[in-house]
């Protein structure tokens, strides 16, 4: 059985097995990228992993086989990040993702099956290799014959790099799925996160002109409550799935209309819907860097929706269902404005909430506190949990949601469970306001995030090969907002169009007559021009005037 089993070890090294696994490695370099256009770039990475393994070890087959393992497993990872969230894999990833504690933490607890495979097939790779290293003679060839061979293939990586387009975004690798190039694309981007940050070239293009940075306080200072809905959407968007229809109404807002909202992520990353709101900014604005705003701009934002208010008196709060620093959210709140953070730690919750009725209990208690102590206005923000992915297993129990088919696909049919427990529980928490909205009156805007992954099968189908996360105005970004005021006039003008996200705390400024500054009346003005577009605005050299000046007054630092 030794002998058989050594024999197919060596069958596995002789030339035309190697050329078999070299077709089979450009197969799957071309079905993981999509594309002909980044493929030389990624065999030439391939040759220098393969060189550098040869220069070590001497053994041809064993560094030719290694460094196709390892571009193939940078790639399946890739592919995995992007079924999920949307996003290619970036090396920035094992920098705020590796590096995160919480959302390491976070992401083994939620996706453990993917967690166990991963390190399965890791391991199995690494045993195949370690029978090749053993098996694979060493070559008599001198270090230096080794180094020239290294030196001789470096420089195809620089003659092979995908040369940018002109009508194409340098993300596009990202959001396009390349997930054989993208890890190794993104390397060229090493020097971005100490340095320049790509938001820069929007500014640069401009005029440059300072913006006044203060503050209108007006006299309507009523109660504001946001709730960001994770992982929400109309379900109206999708006919292959049969809602209910109470719950389909409760994506309305007061005037009975459900008014579509564009997000800048798909798939994950809440923390970007909420970077967009609180700021006025637009994430994709920042390129392959919109994933880690909060990382990368904490200290450097001012001006910001909830500073405007907590500067005409507001006690601003937040209500979070993960820790305080999970991806570094809870210190980028507390620099745009932010007085109070309550964490799942404060709450007492676990980040794999099945329920969000603790989150809409806590702010309750922080409302009727507040009124009863000294009745400051109040700004609170509150992020739900409820219906975050994965879908494997249901968590809503028959008793709060019938056990009837929403949807022939298992994921998005317990997906659709849990948006019905959620949307009890927000209409719970709506009702509660109406009820008691306070002496200056209470706000209420809802609005919804990144698809689930749940309806991906649901997006792809009703684009029907057209682009997926390339057009900023498709489905696949497409979520709602609802608004409500209660013992307090709202204008809904401000909502007529659809809006992207970044215009959103604006819309609601004006809507409510809450307080203003020159940066909120310029995006006022702005979302009018650019017609509710912000990153796509077809004025788009207005929207970067009105980034340059926000620059030129130190209310937002790039570097």
């Amino acid at each position: 059985m030794r002998g058989i089993f050594a024999k197919a070890v060596r069958l596995i090294l002789h030339p035309v097995c190697l050329l078999m696994a070299a077709a089979l490695f450009f197969a799957l370099v071309r079905y993981l990228d999509t594309r002909w256009r980044f493929m030389p770039y990624t065999f030439s990475i391939t040759l220098v992993i393969a060189a550098v393994l040869f220069l070590v070890s001497r053994r041809y087959a064993f560094s030719l086989y290694a460094a196709g393992s390892v571009v193939v497993l940078i790639a399946l990872a890739s592919l995995v990040k992007y079924d999920l969230k949307g996003f290619a894999l970036h090396y920035y990833d094992l920098i705020f993702t590796g590096a995160d504690k919480s959302a390491v933490s976070f992401l083994a607890s939620n996706y453990t099956g993917i967690l166990i495979s991963a390190i399965c097939i890791l391991l199995a790779v690494i045993a195949g290799l370690a029978l090749i290293f053993a098996f694979d003679s060493p070559l008599q060839l001198k270090v230096r014959w080794r180094a020239a061979g290294l030196a001789a293939v470096l420089p195809l990586t620089y003659l092979t790099f995908p040369p940018a387009v002109a009508d194409q975004p340098a993300y596009l690798p990202y959001i396009s799925g390349y997930n054989a190039s993208s890890f190794f694309i993104s390397l060229a981007d090493i020097r971005y996160p100490f340095g320049r940050i790509e938001l820069s070239n929007h500014v640069e293009a401009a005029e440059m002109r300072a913006m006044d940075a203060s503050v209108d306080c007006g006299t309507k200072r009523p109660d504001v409550v946001l709730v960001l809905s994770e992982s929400q959407t109309d379900l109206a968007n999708f006919p292959q799935i049969n809602a209910p229809a109470e719950t389909l109404a409760s994506f309305r807002s007061q005037d009975g209309i459900v008014r579509p909202l564009y997000v800048e992520t798909y798939g994950g990353g809440t923390w970007v819907t909420n970077f967009a709101v609180m700021t006025g900014l637009s994430a994709t604005d920042f390129g392959w860097q919109s994933s880690y705003v909060t990382q990368l701009m904490a200290g450097k934002i001012k001006g910001s929706f909830p500073e405007t208010l907590a500067k005409c008196g507001y006690r601003t709060v937040t209500v979070m269902p993960m820790e305080y620093n999970f991806v570094n959210e809870g210190p980028f709140l507390t620099s745009i404005g932010f007085q109070d953070i309550y964490d799942m730690k404060a709450i007492g919750t676990k980040a794999e909430a099945e329920d969000d009725r603790p989150y809409f209990d806590f702010a309750r208690k922080i409302i009727a506190e507040e009124r009863a102590k000294d009745d400051r206005p109040l700004l609170i923000a509150i992020q739900t949990m409820m219906t975050h992915g994965p879908y494997d297993k249901p968590i809503v129990p028959s008793s709060l949601v019938a056990e009837a088919k929403y949807s022939d696909d298992a994921k998005a049919n317990e997906y659709v469970r849990r948006v019905i427990a959620a949307r009890k529980e927000v209409a719970s928490f709506i009702d509660s306001l109406r009820v008691s909205p306070g002496s200056r009156g209470t706000v209420v805007m809802e609005y919804g995030d990144h698809q689930s992954e749940a309806t991906r099968p649901f997006v792809e189908e009703s684009l029907a090969g057209e682009p997926m996360l390339s057009d900023f105005r498709s489905i696949a970004y497409r979520t709602f907002v609802s608004i409500h005021g209660f013992g307090t006039p709202v204008d809904m003008t401000p909502f007529a169009r659809p809006l992207d996200i970044g215009f959103l705390s604006s819309a609601l400024a004006e809507a409510a007559q809450l307080p203003s500054s020159p940066l909120i009346r310029d995006l006022q003005s702005l979302r009018k021009t650019c017609g509710g577009r912000y990153h796509t605005c077809p004025e788009r050299s207005l929207v970067d005037a009105h980034l340059s000046m926000r620059a030129n007054a130190g209310m937002l630092v790039l570097r």
